[in-house]
């Protein structure tokens, strides 16, 4: 695949009239590593032959959710050998592992966002977080957002990530960000990421399920009812964005034999469902409920069309009367759209401004833009 042109990043999708991407709906080696980064440098691989430039895993897909529940009441000795494969099955950032996709990619001349369980790299630290992880199309890892809360008896097996990861990225292909599972129905959380700019949203998930059907509290979206369907439809037409909707697929063949809890892991809901929404908020790919790579082309004019009626960061926005704030190192500072809209700033204008009200001309600039940016 030619590699692409750089673009404006003040375009939609980077410049591109479309851009094809892909989800990987397909089985890890569960809880096996290297396995698994195999699968993935070979999916990788295939979505380069069909022209992709953005693959896709779903949450955790590195290498498997925990699709079973412990307590106090669990067998020790199984309990302790799950927990070894657990942590064994973890991804340190960076390692030989995120080389091996890191160079794949490098191949591919492709962008990747990666679920996985993450192992804090920290001295003394054991913790594992559920992870995306973003790479470049030159292979190398752009950054990583941790799940800030992990959802339901998910506390058990990860650690709550900050603020600090929460980014939209910008590449020549569109700013792309993303959270994963029920970080999609944070409300505050969604607005923050859709102030950063995104064109392009992830939303990861293990599989896509029903919790108002019964008789269990996690049951196969037989009903059509997936709550994550839901949400990511009003995403992207909230943000005027595409949004692919990752959802996990695992093949009970892939969990091996002598796992401890194979026969009591409840994963007939990761049957898949994943779907890629555009900005009115219908999918241009169905939710897709087997093993499969799921390709879509991504079109800027659907955006620029949306964008005329709704501008969510632009002409239908109102940052006098509501803003977001988000929580950085240096305190709470409000999410803007990332780009200073009007007449460009000239150091002349400025520095005569300054001269004549006899202040300090770095004032004036920072006051301009604040007033440019709406804060």
């Amino acid at each position: 695949m030619p590699k692409a042109k750089s673009k404006s990043p003040k375009k939609i999708l980077g410049g591109h009239e479309s851009v094809r991407v892909c989800i990987a709906q397909i089985s890890p080696a569960y809880m096996e590593l290297d396995t698994s980064v195999d699968r993935a440098c070979a999916a990788i691989a295939e979505a380069a032959a069909n022209r992709a430039q953005l693959i896709v895993f779903p949450e955790v897909w590195l290498a498997g959710y925990p699709y079973w529940t412990e307590g106090w009441d669990s067998d020790i000795q199984l309990w302790a050998d799950v927990r070894r494969r657990f942590f064994d099955a973890a991804l340190l950032v960076p390692s030989e592992q995120t080389e091996r996709i890191g160079e794949a990619l490098r191949r591919a001349n492709m962008y990747c966002v990666l679920g996985c369980n993450e192992m804090d790299p920290r001295p003394g630290v054991n913790t594992i977080y559920n992870s995306l992880l973003y790479f470049s199309r030159d292979g190398s890892l752009m950054g990583r957002h941790r799940k800030l809360m992990p959802t339901f008896v998910e506390r058990m097996f990860w650690g709550a990530g900050d603020a600090s990861d929460l980014v939209v990225y910008d590449t020549d292909i569109g700013r792309i960000g993303g959270l994963i599972c029920g970080e999609n129905a944070m409300t505050p959380l969604r607005a923050a990421m859709i102030g950063m700019g995104e064109d392009i949203h992830i939303a990861a998930y293990p599989g896509a399920f029903a919790i108002h059907t019964g008789p269990r509290l996690q049951e196969w979206n037989n009903s059509g009812d997936f709550w994550g369907h839901f949400v990511t439809r009003a995403h992207a037409f909230e943000a005027g964005c595409h949004v692919l909707c990752a959802c996990g697929y695992l093949d009970p063949k892939d969990v091996s034999a002598d796992f401890p809890y194979r026969d009591r892991m409840h994963i007939d809901w990761s049957r898949g469902g994943s779907q890629v929404v555009g900005p009115v908020g219908v999918p241009l790919v169905a939710p897709v409920e087997c093993s499969r790579m799921v390709y879509a082309d991504c079109a800027a004019v659907h955006v620029k069309v949306f964008k005329a009626i709704c501008d969510s960061l632009g002409h239908y926005s109102r940052p006098d009367a509501v803003q977001v704030m988000l929580r950085r190192k240096g305190g709470w500072s409000p999410v803007q759209a990332p780009y200073v809209s009007g007449p460009e700033l000239k150091d002349d204008d400025l520095k005569r401004a300054a001269d004549e009200q006899e202040v300090d001309a770095d004032l004036v600039r920072e006051a301009a833009e604040r007033l440019q940016s709406g804060g």
